[in-house]
Formats: structure tokens, C-alpha cells, sequence
């Protein structure tokens, strides 16, 4: 790094021009960057459970729906779901959406098929045709209000709720957006009409959520810069370092998210924190780098401003070089997740502090050569804290082995804790928080419609093996009544209950006759009818060649332990009842997020130590020394296990930004520890005994460890200002971690050299 800061310094032109150029290209890619969200985008194309959705999605018309859902009564614009205020505003949306881009469908009051009894067969009717309401209206509401494909579906079982739902071509993100707007705007005109719509689906929680995401992070932005702003000015006492600084960090966003956008990879939820991220830990190498500037230029006031940063670079260098690898090695260990999600994380997470790296020891020392000479104040910060470290070291020498006992026994009772009871689990609800707009929307309408999630059953039958026939409808039967006594899983729908219900009406609506026909052909003509009278309700259960059916059992809110649970009971209850011969996939919100989060909580368990086992590495390496590795990476340890046994003791939750914890903290903890070590050896090797080397490498290295860990605690903690609890929890555990690691290197740190060689105190 110092070879990097001459050349810098000594071809200025040729190191701005290099600099500008690459600057203008990343620069270019940050155009190309665009936003998406979404369980694809988080899992990627190629993840199983994405292919299973794929497919289900592909066969059974469309992704997954969009509840539009409106409210009737006192006070609302409208009595009823059938009054003609309602069926008129139903009617228009539904054509209107229909027309929309990327709709395969919209079911609504005004359109749907409205079945009833008659004398030659049934009647088929609809609330609005051609425009025009039904006359016999209120006869259609009172079949709607006993109709089970009615009733928790398009209307609530007081009639007073109606919810129209569209389904969309398939479950991509650019399709997803593009259906969000379109609903938006065709919502407009009626919102300002009284109506209060109230919108759930996975769309909705995937475009809203993200940009409500988006928008928080853009909002925080201001205050994490004023945080660091502060943190640096505190530190070097010069309004122009400051700005400097600030301007080689945002040099360095740049070309972080040129590169992002080059890459052809999305902003995803995660990558929303990476312009933040980067800055606070990326800006840490400058503050080392400014302290070594400032200590260089106390000693030698006559010394000229570039052999100051040269001396400067010569110093703080080879820690600030070690450092960055360990965080880019740690964010690195993301790659090993089986989530495109952690894999793009990780991948380019690297590149930003490496970024900040190269510009911090080019871009600064050229700037700093264009201020002005600095006045000497930074001389009265650089005082006070003498007499804290020589606090530190009698506490740490006295009580040496105190701090070690307790840190055992934490090491051990939080381990456990972390160990035996820290699991991965997602509640999505909690992470857009309650008084999120979302949040409200879904309250309401499961509070109406009961749960919109569901888990799919995909069964495809055998050659030879015909749906109509009774013995297979029965099996059908048998299995879905099943699934309703497993534990987190209701009622399930399928095609048996458009046979049933066709074959009661069939016979003048009596209830005995509502069972699925007694013969091949019975059941066959049934289908023929609800294929020429409501071919899209067929369509949404069986295939067109009706070698495949889809049953699809809705879902409570339960844990993941449960939803495991869950699923093993469904394969259980499948091979008592369905036949080897048939082929059964599992997908659906249930399915899939049960996939999602067992895949996060095996991400942190492979970062976790390929990030330990790379850190420890490197450290030792640098220094040269296992032993003095083995110590640099104790006190990094030691909160990551704290904070997460904590968590485990507490049944919280793993989600997918605390399982970032483990590896964020191993890679950007152990920079003080590395620091304190790299001056420490350096004493010892030129003969000095333990104590004074440990309290020299505090006095030199105390200020810039203590600034840049409270620099980065401050930073995580602007991330709690974030609109999801995900992203602010993140922050805030994250910042804590780092208060620990930074005690625990002034603390145990030294007492773990003082144990190692007490001989050597004098």
C-alpha cells in the first residue's frame, strides 16, 4: 500500500487520469442497475423451488394471484358486494385489468359463473353481462352466499366484503411490477370515489415492500453521512480531511454499483444496504490511515505534507491491507449459500471494500496534497487518550485471569444457547413491521377471507390412469381430507369439489348427490360441462390433457419447525394413501418458504466457518504467528457467540439478514485485534517485554481502533431507521457486536497476552 500512495503521489497526472477513467466506465454501469424484488430474485432461476413453482405456474394458468379487496356498509360508498355501485366499480376493474399486460385472468362479483339447479342440467349465470346487471340479482346473491367456491374466495360470508382476483401470466419480477402498476392505475378513479381497496398477493408484498425498502435506504442515507461526518471530524479536527474522505467513499459507491450494474445484477432487498455497507466499513481504512497522518506530522511538524503520507501509508498499510481481505474474505463466504440472494451478496460486497481500499491510499493522499496545511489541534485529541489506555492496561494486567474465566464460561453458556436453540426462521409480517400498509392489507383481508397462503400439491398421474374414474377421485378425496387434520394446514380445494358440486346441481341441488359421480363417464360429462360453461375454473385444476391435478390446501402462520412438521406429515399421510405410481411435488408459499429458510440457516452454518477458518488464516499469515492469530480472533469471537446465544436463549429467530451476523462480525471484528497485534510485534521485535509493547500498541493504535469501532457501530445503527424490522434488527445487532469486539480487544486481548507470558511483566 505504500508502493500504491508513492506511485500516487509521484505521477499525480497519470494516477487522476487513471482514477477518472475508471471512474467514467463504473460510472456508466451505475445506469444499467435496476431494482427487483421478490422471493425469485432472493432464491435465483435455477433453486428447485423455483423450478416446482415454475411448473405449477406454466400447467395451472398463471403465478400468483392478486386479491383486490373492497368493503361495504355504513359509511362505505357502497351497502353490498351486489348493489349496483359495487358490481358497476367490480365490472369496470375487471375489464380494465383484463386488458393489462401480463394477465391471464380476472375473476371478480361481476363476471364470475354463478351456478344453479335445473330441470334439464344447471344454469350458468352471471352478476353483469355485457355491462348490464342481472336482473334476478338478488336470487344470484343469495346461491353466491351458499356457494363454498364463492364464500372466503370473491366474497366474505356476510356479503359485506367483495375482493376481485387477477391472475397474472407468471411470477417474475418484471411481470410483477408491471401488474402492480397497472392495478394502481386503475385504482385511481375509484379511490377517489370513497373506496378503500385493500391489496394482497405476493406481487403486492414484492413491489410495495421492495420500494418501500428502496425509499427507507434512500431515506437513512443522509444521516449515516452525517454520522461519519461527524466520527471524522471528531477524529482529525479538519473540516477539509472530512469532506475529503466523504468524497473518496463516494468515489468508491460508484464503483461499486458501476460494477453491480455491469455484472447484469439486480438490487435486490439485500443489496439495497450495499452503498451503506460499504461506506462504514470501507471508510475505516481512511480513519487508519488519517491517524498514521496525524501522528507522523506531530512528531516531524517541519516534515513535508507527502512524506507525511507516505509515512502515513508506511505504517497504517499493511493492517489496513490484511483488514479489508478478511472482510471481503468474510462477505466472500457468502458465496457458498445455495440462495443467489447471500451468492450476489457476497460477491460483490468484496469489491466495494476493496474499492475503498485502493482509493484510500490513492484518491486521499492526491486530495490531501491540494489542502491547506494543517494547524496543530489534532495534537489536544491525541492527549486524552494516554491516560485511558494506561487505565485499560492496570485493569486488564490486575485482572488477567478474571477476564479469562468469564470469558470461558460466556464462551460456553452462550454457545450453547446459539448451539441448541438459534434457528432460521422468516415471518415477513414482522419484518415489514404492523404499521406497515401491507401489514394492514393482509390483516384485513385474512381477517375476511381467512389465510392467502397455501401449500400446492402437483400430482401428475400415470399413463393409462384417467381423473374421471371413481376409484381415483375417491383416492383424491381421501387424501385432501387427509391434509386438513395436519397441524398448520386447513381446508384444501381441488377439482373434486367443481364434480361435487356440478353433480348436486345436477340433481335439483339436493346435498345426498354431493359426491363425485359413480362411473367414468359421469364424472367425464361433469368436466365436459365446466368446460364449456367456466373453462378457466377447469383450467386452474387439472391440466389440458388431464394428466396432471392440483390440490391446494391454505396455511396458517406457523413457525418453521412447524412448517417441517408439516411437510413430513404430508409425505407421510401421501404414502399411506396416494398410489408410488404417482408423482407428487410440494410448492406453494408453504413449500417454498420452508425451502427458503432451511437454505439460510445452512448458509450460516457453512459462512460462518469458512469465513473463521479464511480469517484465521490470513491473520495468521500476516503476523506470522498462530498463537498471536489464535488471540486476534478470540475477542472477535466472543460477541458473535454472546449476540447469538442471546438470541437463542430468547427463541428469536435466525431471518435472512441475522444470518449474515456470524461472518459479517469474524470479518470486520477482528480489524482491531489486528491493528493492536501488527504495532504489538512490531515492539516485541525490537526487544521491548510484553507489557510495554501491549501498552505501546495501544497508545499508538488506541484512538484509531476506538474511532473507526465507534464509526461503525454508529453506522449499523443508521440502518435501524430502515422501513423493514429485517434490515433495522441487522443493524442493531450488528452494531452491538461491533462494541463487543472492540471490548473485548481492549480487555481480553491484552489479558490473553498477559496469561500467555506472565513472567514477562515488569
Amino acid at each position: 500500500m505504500e508502493r500504491l500512495t508513492e506511485l500516487s503521489l509521484k505521477y499525480r497526472g497519470i494516477a487522476i487520469a487513471i482514477l477518472a477513467g475508471v471512474t467514467v466506465i463504473l460510472g456508466a454501469g451505475t445506469t444499467r442497475v435496476e431494482q427487483a424484488f421478490g422471493f425469485r430474485v432472493l432464491v435465483g432461476e435455477d433453486h428447485p423451488a423455483i423450478q416446482a413453482l415454475d411448473s405449477l405456474v406454466a400447467e395451472y394458468s398463471g403465478g400468483f394471484p392478486v386479491r383486490i379487496v373492497w368493503e361495504c356498509g355504513p359509511q362505505q360508498p357502497c351497502e353490498t358486494v351486489f348493489d349496483d355501485t359495487s358490481l358497476r366499480m367490480a365490472d369496470r376493474l375487471t375489464g380494465e385489468l383484463l386488458s393489462a399486460p401480463h394477465v391471464s385472468n380476472v375473476t371478480s362479483p361481476a363476471n364470475a359463473a354463478v351456478f344453479g339447479a335445473d330441470p334439464d342440467g344447471i344454469t350458468v349465470d352471471r352478476f353483469v353481462e355485457n355491462g348490464v346487471i342481472n336482473e334476478q340479482r338478488t336470487q344470484l346473491a343469495q346461491r353466491a352466499l351458499e356457494d363454498s367456491l364463492w364464500v372466503n374466495k370473491l366474497i366474505s360470508p356476510d356479503g359485506l366484503v367483495g375482493a376481485i382476483i387477477v391472475q397474472p401470466s407468471d411470477n417474475r419480477p418484471e411481470t410483477d411490477l408491471t401488474l402492480v402498476n397497472s392495478i394502481e392505475r386503475a385504482l385511481l378513479s375509484f379511490r377517489s370515489n370513497g373506496f378503500r381497496f385493500y391489496l394482497v398477493g405476493d406481487a403486492i408484498e414484492t413491489v410495495v415492500g421492495g420500494r418501500t425498502l428502496a425509499n427507507s435506504t434512500s431515506q437513512l442515507t443522509p444521516f449515516l453521512v452525517l454520522i461519519i461526518t461527524i466520527v471524522l471530524f471528531f477524529t482529525t479536527r479538519s473540516w477539509q480531511q472530512t469532506i475529503a474522505t466523504l468524497l473518496t467513499m463516494g468515489i468508491a459507491i460508484v464503483w461499486t454499483l458501476g460494477t453491480l450494474g455491469w455484472l447484469g445484477w439486480p438490487q435486490n432487498g439485500m443489496l439495497q444496504v450495499l452503498a451503506p455497507v460499504v461506506v462504514i466499513v470501507g471508510v475505516c481504512d481512511a480513519i487508519h490511515l488519517l491517524n498514521h497522518y496525524s501522528e507522523s506530522r506531530l512528531a516531524n511538524p517541519n516534515q513535508e505534507v507527502q512524506q507525511g503520507l507516505r509515512a502515513a501509508a508506511r505504517g497504517a498499510g499493511p493492517a489496513c491491507l490484511i483488514t479489508t481481505l478478511t472482510s471481503a474474505a468474510a462477505f466472500a463466504s457468502f458465496t457458498v449459500s445455495a440462495l443467489d440472494a447471500f451468492v450476489r451478496f457476497g460477491g460483490i460486497l468484496p469489491v466495494g471494500v476493496s474499492a475503498c481500499l485502493v482509493l484510500t491510499f490513492t484518491a486521499l493522499p492526491i486530495i490531501l496534497t491540494w489542502l491547506p496545511e494543517e494547524n496543530g489541534r489534532t495534537a489536544q485529541v491525541s492527549g486524552t487518550w494516554r491516560p485511558i489506555m494506561n487505565a485499560v492496561i492496570e485493569t486488564t494486567s490486575r485482572r488477567a485471569t478474571t477476564i479469562l474465566v468469564t470469558t470461558t464460561l460466556s464462551l460456553c453458556f452462550f454457545g450453547l444457547g446459539w448451539a441448541l436453540h438459534l434457528r432460521a426462521d422468516q415471518d415477513w409480517i414482522e419484518s415489514y413491521g404492523e404499521l406497515s400498509a401491507i401489514v394492514q392489507d393482509i390483516r384485513f383481508t385474512e381477517e375476511h377471507f381467512g389465510s392467502s397462503s397455501s401449500l400446492e400439491l402437483d400430482i401428475t398421474l400415470p399413463p393409462g390412469t384417467r381423473i374421471e374414474a371413481p376409484d381415483v377421485l375417491a383416492t383424491i378425496k381421501r387424501f385432501s381430507e387427509g391434509l386438513s387434520l395436519i397441524g398448520g394446514l386447513e381446508e384444501s380445494r381441488s377439482i373434486l369439489d367443481l364434480i361435487e358440486r356440478t353433480n348436486r346441481l345436477l340433481h335439483a341441488g339436493h346435498g345426498a348427490f354431493e359426491t363425485a359421480g359413480t362411473s367414468i363417464g359421469a364424472n367425464a360429462e361433469m368436466l365436459e360441462l365446466l368446460a364449456f360453461d367456466d373453462p378457466d375454473a377447469l383450467g386452474r385444476w387439472i391440466s389440458l390433457d388431464r394428466s396432471r391435478l392440483r390440490i391446494s390446501t391454505s396455511t396458517l402462520a406457523i413457525s418453521q419447525d412447524q412448517k417441517a412438521e408439516a411437510l413430513a406429515g404430508v409425505e407421510t399421510w401421501r404414502k399411506a394413501t396416494i398410489p408410488d405410481s404417482w408423482d407428487v411435488r410440494l410448492t406453494g408459499t408453504l413449500a417454498s418458504s420452508h425451502h427458503w429458510m432451511r437454505d439460510i440457516q445452512a448458509t450460516q452454518l457453512r459462512s460462518f466457518p469458512v469465513a473463521f477458518g479464511i480469517v484465521f488464516v490470513m491473520v495468521g499469515l500476516f503476523l506470522r504467528s498462530w498463537s498471536l492469530a489464535l488471540a486476534a480472533m478470540l475477542p472477535t469471537l466472543l460477541p458473535v457467540v454472546i449476540v447469538l446465544g442471546t438470541m437463542g436463549w430468547l427463541g428469536m429467530s435466525l431471518d435472512i439478514a441475522r444470518a449474515m451476523i456470524a461472518a459479517v462480525i469474524i470479518g470486520i471484528g477482528v480489524d482491531d485485534a489486528v491493528h493492536v497485534l501488527d504495532y504489538y510485534k512490531r515492539r516485541r521485535s525490537e526487544g521491548e517485554s510484553q507489557r510495554l509493547a501491549i501498552t505501546a500498541a495501544l497508545h499508538h493504535t488506541g484512538r484509531a481502533v476506538v474511532t473507526t469501532s465507534v464509526a461503525l457501530s454508529l453506522g449499523f445503527l443508521t440502518l435501524m431507521m430502515s422501513a423493514w424490522q429485517t434490515v433495522a434488527s441487522f443493524g442493531f445487532f450488528v452494531a452491538l457486536s461491533i462494541t463487543g469486539a472492540l471490548t473485548a480487544t481492549l480487555f481480553v486481548l491484552p489479558a490473553l497476552l498477559f496469561a500467555l507470558a506472565p513472567e514477562e511483566q515488569n
